[in-house]
């Protein structure tokens, strides 16, 4: 959502995809089951002596407070829940508890063997407990089941293979919740019916997070923060007020401000300046160095009465903007409502910032230039990494950097560099320096 080459709103999504949903009963779990395990029989076990992970071996956990025979029962019901819900038998006799060699040392846990029937084995070995990973490779296995799986272009198949086999990140769960509700009616359908489905997983708004904000845990650079200067009747965006100007400077070399209210408006809350100078280190040096000055807004957007009638929510709250110019405003929130939390802060600084990077480096007019190539590659592509993306080629750009940022060094970002590969690249080329 924005005016292309101008501003772009980063508003708190409705209903941001968060972690993968855990069961509602029965998850093990210290606040979940309290009680006492079933007795194992008197007296300590006998010592096992440790074997190694077999190569289609996979951990379902090594927490010592799942370890135990009482919550074998639980693992194979969830992993038996998401089988059966692709039309995929489960034999739990697969699941079983065993003493292994892992990272070097011997270790007590559940342990699962995948079988081939359930599709490729996933490429994470230590699973969380959201199972994602047994989801992903049997929602692949379940499509390419299907008879229409073939009227499928080839090139579309390996786009819908990636969007739902992958194991970690947001979006592929998302197409995974897509199909899964329809799949088994979906069996029973003709070919082409089937074939229409399976390619409505791809750049179809409803089979896509709207906006989520996912872990970033490592920071780029660290931040000594120095001030404040006071700057009396500060120009705040709809307001002003006396100002305190700090001087973030990053272990990279950039030096960013950050200005703030002295005093903050009764009734409001915001971020503090180190938590908003923190989250810039989390983006690229190319980026930040593009940011001219970050303002912790005293008063809220003025402009969000008239976003509210634009798209016909009341309630709608600009949360964070920014545009060519290179300043980014984080507005404050009614002191009831809460703040997004580290992650969202982050994702949402980088995302806007990519705005200001891509319009001053390629232009604002998104017509011309690497905008093309950028157009290109979404073609190519043939989806988003999010429905936020959709909206507009520059908030494709910004959702894509937000992405590539976010999953950096972790496995989430192989799974996207396979759904978009084009954009990757170009990120990697343009952006990522």
């Amino acid at each position: 959502m924005g005016e292309i080459g101008k501003q772009s709103r980063m508003t708190e999504p409705d209903a941001a995809p968060g972690p993968a949903p855990q069961p509602a009963v029965g998850t093990p779990g210290k606040s979940t089951l309290t009680g006492a395990l079933p007795a194992a029989g008197a007296g300590p076990a006998p010592a096992v002596a440790p074997r190694e992970l077999g190569a289609n071996e996979r951990v379902l956990s090594r927490d010592p407070a799942y370890t135990a025979d009482g919550y074998l029962p639980w693992f194979r019901d969830q992993v038996k829940a998401k089988l059966t819900a692709w039309g995929i038998a489960f034999d739990p006799a697969s699941i079983t508890l065993a003493t292994v060699t892992l990272d070097g040392a011997s270790v007590k846990a559940v342990v699962i063997a995948w079988d081939g029937a359930w599709g490729t084995a996933p490429v994470t070995r230590d699973f969380p407990l959201s199972l994602l990973p047994v989801d992903a490779r049997a929602s692949v296995k379940a499509a390419q089941a299907l008879p229409g799986w073939s009227k499928v272009p080839a090139g579309e198949q390996g786009t819908i293979a990636s969007l739902l086999g992958g194991e970690e990140n947001a979006l592929s769960s998302a197409s995974r919740d897509h199909l899964r509700p329809t799949y088994m009616a979906l069996k029973a359908k003709p070919e082409n019916d089937q074939a229409a489905a399976l390619k409505a997983t791809i750049n179809v708004k409803d089979a896509m997070p709207g906006w989520s904000a996912e872990s970033m845990d490592k920071a780029i650079a660290t931040v000594v923060l120095a001030g404040p200067t006071e700057k009396k009747n500060f120009d705040f965006a709809g307001a002003k007020a006396d100002g305190e100007e700090w001087v973030a400077t990053y272990s990279d070399g950039v030096t960013v401000k950050i200005m703030a209210p002295k005093a903050p408006t009764a009734g409001f809350h915001n971020h503090t300046v180190q938590e908003v100078a923190n989250a810039a280190g989390y983006m690229p040096k190319a980026a930040r160095a593009v940011i001219t000055l970050i303002l912790l807004n005293p008063v809220v957007n003025p402009d969000d009465a008239h976003w509210a009638a634009e798209y016909h929510r009341p309630d709608f709250h600009s949360y964070m903007t920014a545009g060519a110019a290179g300043v980014v405003t984080i507005y404050p929130d009614k002191a009831a409502n809460t703040l997004p939390d580290a992650n969202g802060q982050r994702s949402a600084m980088v995302h806007e910032t990519g705005h200001t990077w891509s319009f001053k480096t390629w232009g604002q007019d998104t017509t011309k230039g690497k905008w093309v190539d950028w157009q290109k590659a979404m073609t190519d592509d043939k989806t988003s990494v999010s429905g936020y993306a959709t909206s507009a080629i520059a908030e494709d750009v910004a959702e894509t950097i937000r992405v590539y940022v976010s999953s950096k060094a972790t496995p989430r970002f192989a799974e996207y560099q396979q759904i978009v590969p084009h954009r990757f690249a170009i990120v990697k080329a343009e952006y990522d320096k």
